[in-house]
């Protein structure tokens, strides 16, 4: 008899046209999981007869629930379809603006320029990365920019450019997919296909009800999807799996060393970790006449995080006590030049809630811990109405 070891398993997943109703068993995509699982759990019913004999009667049981998580590396276009699910929101497409738009532009160390026109009603915004192409200098091309100040006709941006005061219209600046917050509820089947025995647990009904981003020195940016869902069944035999030939992206794991991290208005290497976590509070709710949720219900949205840092001066400190309202950028590379491709994380309006500080005569570097207190952003205009924003450089 074979025994199931707890590497061979195959987990994939497949959106749901009716929540709690199994998709088709073609177009699945596999989950690249480094761990956990998901586990269909009964709420008992226990009797409250009076036994003469003084014993108790066997109870029997009640409510269904389906909980778990799934954690994996970070990588490009590997998790798009649940990151879209646990935001509730669509990708946009990527956006191209030329001098079609803009007329011209010129370069400065930090800026791009345009003679007409308007960025912000041609959709870019702040904490997008862009790329510009077929600009004169050289340069300023093929590279991913970020921008952190935006009005009509200028964007600043982060990086270092190669200044250019001839106007140039021949340009093409490129923005690629983003995803905002919105209220688009999406539900999934998964399936962790048991290889060894040849057997499945199906669970349907399944929302992803949270997110968490970790980051550790010398380690990959791991992604955990918190998941709750409403029912369990077992397949076996020609029914296992239930998702015939789930497709697999290939891209590489991202590290959180690579990592390019902005905090308020500047660059910083100084942080030894960061864990974010985008919440929805996903839950079921019993009823009679049934063993399973009519529904898994997300919640008002929360993003909760922890940074800390080596301490260096008093800035965050005072930052801390003024309760300045900040911004926290990751863009995550898969190499170091040219137009890599990317995930990014944009937080546009935060503060710092809490500070604690490292023990007096620990070894190395003091450092502090800072909690944060996150908003939607309402500033409109240059700002997208959101409380964290995704953007990446897979295809849509």
């Amino acid at each position: 008899m074979a025994y199931q070891s707890g590497r061979n398993v195959a987990v994939s997943y497949k959106q749901e046209t009716v929540f709690g109703t199994l998709p088709g068993g073609t177009g699945a995509k596999a989950f690249r999981p480094n761990s956990g699982q998901l586990s269909l759990a009964k709420e008992p019913i226990r009797s409250n007869e009076v036994r003469r004999d003084g014993m108790s009667t066997r109870g029997r049981h009640g409510s269904r629930s389906v909980t778990g998580q799934y954690a994996g590396d970070l990588s490009v276009g590997t998790f798009d379809e649940l990151i879209q699910a646990v935001f509730r929101g669509t990708f946009s497409p990527a956006i191209t603006v030329t001098n079609t738009a803009m007329t011209s532009i010129t370069t400065t160390a930090n800026t791009i320029v345009a003679a007409g026109g308007s960025w912000i009603t041609q959709g870019l915004r702040v904490g997008d990365v862009i790329r510009l192409t077929d600009h004169s200098s050289a340069d300023n091309n093929n590279r991913n920019l970020r921008i952190t100040a935006l009005t009509a006709t200028v964007i600043t941006v982060a990086e270092t450019l190669t200044a250019n005061a001839t106007a140039d219209t021949s340009f093409t600046i490129t923005r690629p997919k983003k995803l905002i917050q919105g209220m688009t509820h999406r539900s999934f089947t998964f399936e962790e296909h048991e290889i060894d025995i040849d057997g499945s647990e199906v669970f349907k009904g399944v929302r992803v009800g949270s997110m968490q981003l970790q980051m550790q020195p010398n380690g990959m940016c791991i992604l955990t999807f918190g998941l709750v869902g409403q029912d369990m069944e077992v397949m076996t035999g020609v029914a296992a799996p239930y998702f015939t030939s789930p497709s697999e992206t290939v891209t590489i794991g991202l590290t959180a060393v690579e990592a390019k991290i902005r905090l308020g208005g500047s660059d910083v290497l100084d942080v030894s970790s960061i864990d974010l976590t985008l919440n929805l509070n996903a839950s079921g709710t019993p009823v009679v006449g049934s063993v399973v949720t009519p529904e898994v219900f997300t919640n008002l949205a929360t993003v909760e995080g922890t940074i800390t840092a080596l301490k260096q001066d008093v800035a965050r400190s005072q930052q801390f006590l003024n309760e300045t309202e900040l911004s926290l950028h990751l863009l995550f590379e898969e190499h170091e030049t040219g137009a890599a491709d990317f995930c990014s994380f944009f937080i546009g309006n935060m503060t710092l809630a809490s500070a604690t500080k490292g023990e007096i005569g620990q070894d190395n570097g003091r450092t502090q811990s800072f909690s944060l207190l996150v908003g939607v952003d309402e500033r409109g205009g240059a700002f997208d109405r959101s409380m964290i924003v995704y953007q990446t450089s897979a295809a849509a």
